[in-house]
């Protein structure tokens, strides 16, 4: 099975050593090997939503007969995030390079359709997560809808839609995620820090027009999020204070840590997407939404069972 925590040789071993000789820094090796993930980059395209089934954040959905637009629990439609059309991506990514890992997360064809609604914390946001498995587009039909759906109801703006295109990518731990600093002391050297930051950024390319990402890590501090989302599927609840959130954790996984610490490297950021100010997108201080998933899940492309919340700094 494919996890997060297994991808020692996703980027080529040129590029890993190219990076390693510009910057100096071969003691990063082994941590730059075992801590990369792949990441697929969502790249804003044209606005507009006339071509029907195509990847977009932003606007109405192309919805087929038998799925109907989610409402919340009060009733109101939830709001378009993102609708992305499974064989448009594998098509786009293409990422021999990587070993087919990005194409084998995903299915092969079909929609995936995000809809959120109100959150009164930044944690567990209602939303669904809608799945279309069919391959004709001319089934799909597009819903426009007048009125405003619940978060664009907050600001009192219609959330305009862009295409989406997708761009094969390899991640390392970011700020939140970094764990540079439990490595043993004796193998850094006093530039290992600095050089770690530049090549982390090189490889977290962002052009203007990215607006989001499935997979690679979360934008956050605390690095935290999988737990986060593990402890509201098991407890229903996060306490905010990691080791007794992870002590809650342990009954259910028989009081082993290895099994938990395996279910939670084993939850992967199905989606990520930015505050964007042309579609509209603004995630209280401009922060992002993210949506996770059980690896068990996804592979077995059930999306019934995931998580949403919102990082703001």
């Amino acid at each position: 099975m494919t996890t997060y925590s297994n991808y020692p040789n996703l980027l080529p071993d040129a590029e890993l050593k190219k990076l390693l000789d510009k910057y100096e820094a071969p003691e990063l090796e082994h941590y730059l090997r075992n801590h990369q993930r792949p990441v697929v980059k969502l790249i804003r395209g044209e606005k507009g939503h006339e071509r029907i089934g195509h990847s977009r954040f932003g606007g109405s959905p192309d919805l087929p007969e038998q799925l109907t637009w989610p409402q919340t629990r009060d009733g109101h439609k939830m709001t378009l995030i993102a609708q992305l059309n499974l064989a448009q991506l594998q098509a786009e990514i293409q990422d021999e390079a990587y070993q087919g890992v990005h194409s084998s997360l995903l299915p092969k064809q079909g929609i995936l359709y995000f809809f959120a609604g109100e959150g009164e914390t930044a944690q567990n946001i209602e939303h669904q997560v809608l799945y279309w498995n069919g391959d004709d587009v001319s089934q799909l039909r597009y819903q426009e809808e007048e009125d405003f759906t619940i978060l664009e109801e907050e600001d009192q703006i219609k959330f305009e839609a862009y295409e989406v295109h997708a761009h094969a990518d390899v991640e390392f731990p970011n700020y939140g995620y970094s764990t540079l600093y439990l490595l043993d002391q004796d193998t850094l050297t006093e530039e290992s820090d600095e050089s770690y930051m530049l090549i982390s950024e090189e490889m977290d390319w962002k052009p203007d027009n990215r607006i989001g990402q499935l997979f690679g890590y979360a934008e956050g501090q605390h690095g935290d999020d999988e737990l986060i989302a593990t402890s509201y599927w098991y407890n229903g609840k996060y306490l905010y204070k990691s080791e007794e959130d992870r002590k809650r954790l342990l009954p259910h996984f028989g009081g082993d840590e290895a099994r938990l610490q395996q279910e939670l490297d084993d939850v992967f950021m199905l989606l990520e997407v930015d505050s964007d100010q042309q579609i509209g997108f603004v995630w209280w201080d401009a922060g992002y939404m993210h949506f996770f998933i059980r690896k068990e899940d996804l592979l077995a492309g059930r999306f019934d069972r995931t998580f949403c919340s919102i990082y703001s700094s």
